[in-house]
């Protein structure tokens, strides 16, 4: 099973992250799509990946500026699909633009975070994504409150 889905057309992007998600000192599995459809077709085994129902994923990572099928029109998507409605999904986005962060949250999103502009940066925000939303988040379709001992 793949812990994060990241969905980037970029493929720089993708490139850094791949490179920098090897680099955490936590094994973390991942998978890349490029493109909005795709990541719809991912989750709802659909198209290319008919009759293949994929596991959900701990975490999307989402590039909102999709080229066809936009981010938005993802995060809308999932929402409305009873099986991916829980799916945590950050919005992973260049923009810092007030008006796309609003309709991000309106869409859905769990969270929005504005891409660093250094690969060192980017490395730092990745490590503090992953241990958040892989370790520390405990989502409502998961088992993991029943097999994890108390905080305490």
């Amino acid at each position: 099973m793949a812990e994060i889905l990241y969905v980037e057309d970029n493929v720089d992007d993708a490139d850094i992250f791949s490179r920098l998600i090897r680099k955490l000192d936590r094994p973390v599995t991942y998978t890349i799509l490029n493109s909005g459809s795709e990541a719809v077709e991912y989750l709802s085994g659909q198209g290319r990946y008919l009759n293949q129902v994929n596991p959900l994923p701990k975490l999307m990572l989402l590039d909102l500026n999709l080229v066809g099928m936009s981010g938005f029109d993802v995060l809308e998507w999932v929402r409305s699909t009873d099986r991916t409605r829980w799916l945590s999904i950050v919005a992973f986005s260049t923009s810092d633009n007030p008006t796309d962060i609003r309709k991000a949250y309106e869409a859905g999103t769990n969270a929005y975070i504005v891409k660093p502009g250094t690969y060192q940066a980017t490395g730092t925000l990745l490590q503090r994504l992953c241990h958040f939303w892989l370790d520390d988040n405990l989502r409502s379709d998961s088992h993991d409150y029943i097999t994890r001992p108390a905080a305490g």
